[in-house]
Formats: structure tokens, C-alpha cells, sequence
């Protein structure tokens, strides 16, 4: 009876198993990374590369789970090197049975190097407030790229919630990076290349979406081209939308001619900035004193600089007499030369 028990959670095991691989489309990167973690529990038992090992029983008495440290410490991290850039879609977390206080507040993230356990992409943050609500086994999506994957916990005095833990420990049983080889994607076997059009030939490891593009190109595979009156050829990702115009544009993709007069408008109210030599006014469309030598202010219509032989806010004032036709635009002193 005691054999048939052990047969049959061996087999409930291997199809939960399949079940939850079968959820994911890419390999498990993490299974040939190597693994550290901040302090050991033990130096000869529960280490860092238990979490990658294969093994997703979740007992501390399986001998498949790593440990920390469980009193004391105030930070606790484990780290897997997976080597190489990996597109990231996805990670499944497996950590020790029943210690939702212990692992409460954990981060994720995803980062190029370890200059700092809380270095990279935050992927999740765990900000649960009751102890029920701590998923124990679950999958993230972390769609980015990386080479490391840390699981990182604090805690304060006080700590945010009563339920928690007084110090930060970590107990991970499995830690599982679904993915592919930074180029590549597919369906189980990566064996499809990102499109050439994906910037550093990145793209999602399930779908092939490329998460950014080059210059001048949008799209989900990046094979559309930017409006030409974008300002410096750039635009959004996913819609194409400029992020500036070139002068004498605006629209969404730049598509539409400013005013009449405008030189510069707003993107999208179309209120201009600038205006041709020669005008002034909200929409450009007010002359300049005649007097002006070239530009007027836009609000006021005052003159910049005027024509010899004027001077006032509009070039309105003849220079003084016996002024050799210059003189101070405000202050009407008779200039020099």
C-alpha cells in the first residue's frame, strides 16, 4: 500500500510537471547556469545550485532546495549566470512549502552584470499583504534581455507587515528561466532567427516580436519606416508616431503643413511657434510694423532692431533731428559711426 502511495505522487508529480512546461514554448536556460547566493544556510548543504538542478520538490528535506542564512541578515540574494544574453519571456519560481512569511517582499530582475543585487530590470516585486496571497510556485513573463537573473529580499525594522519574517532569508527550491540565445526564437527549440530588422537582433523568445528597432524603422518586426518629416528620422515602436517633426509639420507622423506663415508649430494643437520674417500673431498671420528691420516679437508685433532713422517698441518714432539717421531703439541716444 505504502509503495502504491509513493508511485502515485511520483506520477502526479511528473504530470504536474509537464503541465506547467508545456505552458512555456522555450528552454530552460537556467538549468546549465551557475548559481551564488548572498550567505550559506549550511556549507555543505542546501547551496545556491540546488535552485538549479532540475529538481522542483519544494521540501527542505528533499535536498533540492537552496538556503541562506535564516537569522541575522537584513538582505538576502540568489544569482544564476546564464552565461550568455538571453531573451528572457519567462520565470518560474519554486520556493520552500509553506514559508510565504519568509519569502513575502521578494524582487526579480533581470541585469548584464552584478554590480549590484538590485542592478538591471525589475521584473516583479512582490507587495502582497496578506501571507495567503504569497504565490509560492508561480511563473513571471519578464519579457528582456540579460545574462543574470537575481532573486533579492530586504527587511526593515519594522517590517511592513506584522505576518513577515524578521529576517530576510531565501529558500529557493527551482528557479527556472524560460528563453532563448539572444538572435533566436521558436517554438521549444529556438530554432527561428529574429528578423534582421530587430535592433541587436533582440526579440521575444516566444513570439519573435523584436522589442526595439533602428532608426527610422517601427513595427512588431520592425519593417516599417518612419515618417520622412520626422524630426532626426525617429519615431514610436509600435505606432509609427513621431516623437518631433521636422519645421513646417506636425500631426501624429508629421503628416500635416503648419499655417500659413508658421515656421514652427505644436505637434499636435497646431499653435505656432515661430513665424516668417515679416509676420506675427497667434497663427502668423498679422504683419510686422512696417518700420521693423526683418523680425517683430510674435506676441507683441515690437520690433527686434529698426530701420535707420526709427526707433519705439514699433518703430513708429523718427530719430532725432541731426542724428545722422541712427539712433537707440528705446532710449533714442544718437549712436556713434
Amino acid at each position: 500500500m505504502a509503495t502504491g502511495h509513493t508511485n502515485l505522487r511520483g506520477c502526479v508529480i511528473v504530470i504536474l510537471f509537464a503541465v506547467l512546461r508545456s505552458s512555456v514554448s522555450e528552454s530552460n536556460v537556467a538549468i546549465s547556469g551557475t548559481a551564488q547566493q548572498s550567505s550559506n544556510y549550511d556549507s555543505t548543504r542546501w547551496l545556491a545550485k540546488q535552485a538549479v538542478d532540475g529538481c522542483v520538490q519544494t521540501t527542505i528535506q528533499s535536498g533540492c532546495c537552496s538556503s541562506t542564512q535564516a537569522a541575522g541578515q537584513k538582505t538576502a540574494w540568489w544569482r544564476v549566470d546564464l552565461g550568455t544574453l538571453i531573451s528572457i519571456n519567462a520565470i518560474t519560481t519554486y520556493y520552500r512549502d509553506t514559508f510565504q512569511q519568509r519569502l513575502a517582499g521578494y524582487q526579480l530582475y533581470i541585469s548584464n552584470t552584478t554590480s549590484s543585487p538590485q542592478h538591471g530590470v525589475l521584473c516583479y516585486h512582490d507587495t502582497s499583504s496578506t501571507r495567503d496571497a504569497v504565490q509560492l510556485n508561480v511563473t513571471h513573463q519578464c519579457p528582456s534581455v540579460g545574462r543574470y537573473v537575481t532573486v533579492y529580499n530586504s527587511r526593515n525594522t519594522p517590517t511592513r507587515y506584522d505576518w513577515y519574517d524578521t529576517y530576510a532569508v531565501l529558500e529557493l527550491c527551482e528557479v527556472q528561466v524560460w528563453g532563448c540565445r539572444v538572435g533566436t526564437y521558436g517554438d521549444g527549440n529556438c530554432a527561428n532567427a529574429c528578423s534582421g530588422n530587430c535592433y541587436g537582433g533582440n526579440c521575444n523568445a516566444t513570439t519573435g516580436l523584436c522589442f526595439y528597432c533602428f532608426t527610422g524603422n517601427y513595427g512588431d518586426f520592425c519593417n516599417e519606416t518612419c515618417s520622412l518629416s520626422c524630426k532626426d528620422n525617429k519615431c514610436e515602436k509600435d505606432r509609427g508616431n513621431c516623437y518631433e517633426c521636422t519645421d513646417g509639420k506636425h500631426g501624429y507622423k508629421c503628416e500635416l503643413v503648419c499655417p500659413v506663415n508658421c515656421t514652427k508649430c505644436a505637434q499636435i494643437t497646431e499653435i505656432c511657434f515661430e513665424c516668417i520674417t515679416g509676420k506675427h500673431g497667434a497663427q502668423c498671420e498679422l504683419n510686422c510694423p512696417v518700420h521693423c528691420k526683418d523680425k517683430c516679437d510674435k506676441v507683441t508685433g515690437n520690433c527686434q532692431e529698426c530701420i535707420d532713422g526709427r526707433h519705439g517698441n514699433k518703430c513708429e518714432l523718427d530719430c532725432p533731428a541731426n542724428c545722422n539717421g541712427n539712433c537707440d531703439q528705446v532710449t533714442e541716444t544718437v549712436l556713434v559711426g
